[in-house]
């Protein structure tokens, strides 16, 4: 079996829609030691614990995971809780472990209060710095709740203890990823909260990369019609400003490689919608140190900035961009779903990954000539998409009928008939992230 008809087979086989996710950000806190194996996580009041029953008959689970560098992903797996542990309290609910339990979940509190998670003994896998960011997952039924922890005032190899974010920076976080969800778009109030929690704490890491990709994202939407090429003002404007916030949150968020790329992304796409030729090489060179710190990851950003404004012809494109598509679907990167699930599954923040992805991909194949290699992508987005509820299934089904088509258009004489790549240059996230 070709190296590629096994990934497909992967792919389609482990292409699912994950459950629901809601991401906790109030007041969020986190302590791990690894010296004497033990796990503290706190959130604040949460609307979405309010009708939340974890008793029997519903199943519920904790699971820890995290990431050293952004390139790779440590999970501890899964401690189910037996339902029977689960009591009412004033406030809420409260899990204790029952005789025989095991993984090391040693109390919950759940309610009106928020969520407390304590974990900790010999059974329990321990956490040690330094890390990128942590996480820890309450699964209650269908339903799975998110904490990330990225800003830390202490993290090393005996201890890591996250920084509480401000009321600001909470509420900035929340709005952030109901807009790139598209659960509850509130773009104009995430900026707010996202500059002012800046403003109030110029070393909140994490507020300082969201704010930049906050921008990033609203200079896909500020004109009526996106397109790369030829940005309004208003989009032009959002992209320069993702910039500085993305230069801050490099050196606060050092641990993790990821950043440096999508700050790279920004510098280069900054320098060529303002025509700045020194920008756009500096930000080239710096997608080239991030690809080279991160591949699989970080290759997205030239993905995203680098191809769509560079001829498929050209030798830069067919020897540096389609080489770095052959090495997304090849060597270790085969198993990548079932190890690295936070990138390249559905199963992470992002939930129409596989979706956007390979048709993003299978652009890049066309675009290049690559007309079998384009086909294949697309056939296996469009069915995964049939399974996933995929909101723009559309376009993969568009893909597929015409892919002859669009690798013609591109090899012709007229580059002027040349279809976009999907997001045509910084607009591709939503088409992963997007519910």
């Amino acid at each position: 079996m070709s190296r590629a008809l096994a990934l497909a087979v992967l792919l389609v086989t482990s292409a699912t829609s994950a459950p629901a996710l809601t991401l906790l950000t109030s007041a969020k806190l986190g302590r791990f030691d690894s010296g004497a194996p033990g796990a503290l996580v706190r959130v604040g009041p949460e609307r979405a614990f309010r009708d939340v029953d974890p008793r029997c008959p519903t199943t519920s689970s904790v699971r820890f995971a995290l990431s050293r560098r952004g390139a790779d992903f440590e999970d501890h797996g899964d401690v189910e809780l037996a339902c029977a542990g689960w009591r009412r309290t004033r406030s809420g609910y409260r899990w204790v472990p029952p005789a025989g339990a095991t993984g090391g979940v040693r109390d919950i509190r759940l309610g009106r209060r928020g969520l407390v998670v304590r974990a900790g003994g010999m059974d329990f896998a321990p956490i040690a710095g330094p890390v990128a960011y942590v996480e820890a997952w309450l699964t209650v039924g269908d339903e799975r709740y998110l904490v990330r922890l990225q800003n830390f005032r202490r993290n090393d190899p005996d201890t890591v203890v996250s920084r509480r974010p401000s009321r600001l920076a909470a509420a900035g976080e929340a709005a952030f990823w109901d807009t790139v969800w598209a659960d509850d778009p509130r773009p104009d109030e995430a900026l707010r909260l996202l500059e002012r929690a800046v403003k109030r704490d110029p070393k909140d890491g994490r507020s300082q990369f969201l704010l930049g990709m906050l921008h990033l994202y609203r200079s896909s939407t500020a004109c009526a019609d996106f397109d790369f090429a030829h940005l309004c003002d208003a989009a032009k404007a959002e992209g320069l400003a993702a910039v500085e916030p993305l230069d801050r949150a490099v050196p606060l968020l050092a641990n993790d490689t990821r950043i440096a790329g999508f700050r790279a992304a920004a510098t280069y796409a900054a320098g060529y919608v303002q025509g700045d030729a020194d920008r756009q090489a500096r930000g080239l060179a710096l997608i080239d140190e991030a690809v080279a710190a991160n591949t699989l990851f970080n290759a997205f950003d030239l993905f995203a900035v680098v191809a769509p404004v560079t001829a498929g012809s050209s030798d830069y494109y067919q020897t540096r961009v389609l080489p770095l598509v052959d090495a997304i679907f090849s060597g270790d990167n085969l198993s990548c779903p079932v190890t690295l699930p936070e990138i390249c599954s559905n199963a992470g923040m992002a939930p129409h990954n596989f979706e956007g992805t390979l048709i993003l991909l299978g652009d890049i194949y066309a675009k290049g000539g690559r007309l079998s290699n384009a086909s294949l992508w697309y056939s296996i987005a469009r069915g995964s998409g049939r399974t996933t509820g995929y909101r723009y299934q559309a376009i993969a089904e568009e893909r597929v009928a015409t892919a002859a088509e669009r690798v013609a258009r591109y090899e012709d004489d007229d580059p002027t008939n040349d279809p976009p790549l999907l997001g045509g240059g910084g607009g591709s996230c939503r088409y992963c992230h997007n519910k």
